[in-house]
């Protein structure tokens, strides 16, 4: 199973980083599978352009992208917009004013099935399982998100705070010693308040920079290639990794941390087999 990793991401100074670590695993199969129709739960759109494939994904995730591939990204940094234009997901979001690192429990809930509808909106493009959300996974998130405050580390920083991961798996019943369970973006603002529409924005900005490698700060880049260059984060969200578990689907957790200027998303996730597994999970509970 792979590390977890961090894009770098500035949306109004939007950050995203490299990985989690992987188990090591064999028989890796990248099987290709039909896409199906999703329902979202959201309407906001997010899909995948027409020649970004797993086959194609394994290959950038093992730093070989094909030209084919990148177009297919840059077309995805283009078509995907609703972090950059003026829609909204609900229309109380625009009347919301939330602390993004102070959430209620409801409003977490809220922004974990949010991010999570647009991953499984591009994973049924794939043809993949849906991810879940899950309380124990939030929960996990959210002990995630106050290691990385308490000791004042975030996105900024370029790394995952591992200690921390580690510390709050293990409070959580997980026997893990690396970060096998964090993929993070992050963003700067002098707000310490913002509608729930601006963080929702954000949120969905990180999840495109990972889908698609792209590691400018804003879609201003999109034309770019060069901006094209790190699909581990797509590796972790499509369970595609050159593993023997590829294909496979997680249990689902959102947070977000602040230390100063700088807010850290935290899009957590736990593999199904970690779940099931009697070395890895001692009393873990999606």
């Amino acid at each position: 199973m792979m590390k977890k990793r961090i894009l770098t991401l500035l949306l109004a100074a939007s950050l995203a980083l490299p990985m989690m670590a992987v188990m090591p695993t064999s028989n890796a199969q990248t099987v290709a599978a039909k896409a199906y129709k999703y329902k979202s739960t959201t309407g906001v759109k997010f899909t995948l352009p027409k020649g970004y494939t797993r086959a194609a994904l394994l290959k950038a995730y093992q730093g070989k992208p094909s030209k084919t591939f990148i177009k297919a990204s840059m077309k995805g940094v283009k078509e995907n917009t609703f972090s950059s234009n003026k829609k909204y997901a609900k229309k109380k979001d625009n009347k919301t004013k939330v602390r993004p690192d102070k959430l209620t429990s409801k409003q977490r809930t809220e922004l974990a099935k949010f991010s999570l509808d647009m991953i499984n909106q591009a994973r049924a493009k794939l043809g993949l399982k849906p991810w879940k959300y899950s309380k124990g996974t939030e929960k996990l998130a959210s002990d995630i998100a106050k290691e990385y405050t308490k000791h004042k580390r975030g996105i900024a920083q370029q790394s995952h705070y591992t200690a921390g991961i580690v510390r709050a798996s293990k409070k959580n019943g997980l026997n893990l010693n690396d970060n096998y369970v964090e993929d993070m973006a992050g963003f700067k603002s002098n707000q310490y308040k913002m509608t729930m529409t601006q963080l929702k924005k954000s949120i969905y900005f990180g999840i495109k920079q990972m889908v698609f490698g792209y590691t400018a700060s804003s879609d201003k880049y999109a034309k770019k290639q060069a901006y094209y260059r790190e699909w581990g984060h797509a590796g972790d969200l499509f369970n595609t990794q050159g593993s023997s578990h590829d294909g496979d689907w997680n249990y689902y957790g959102f947070s977000v941390s602040r230390v100063g200027k700088v807010y850290s998303l935290h899009y957590i996730s736990v593999p199904r087999f970690v779940v099931k597994s009697k070395q890895y999970n001692l009393s873990f509970k999606p």
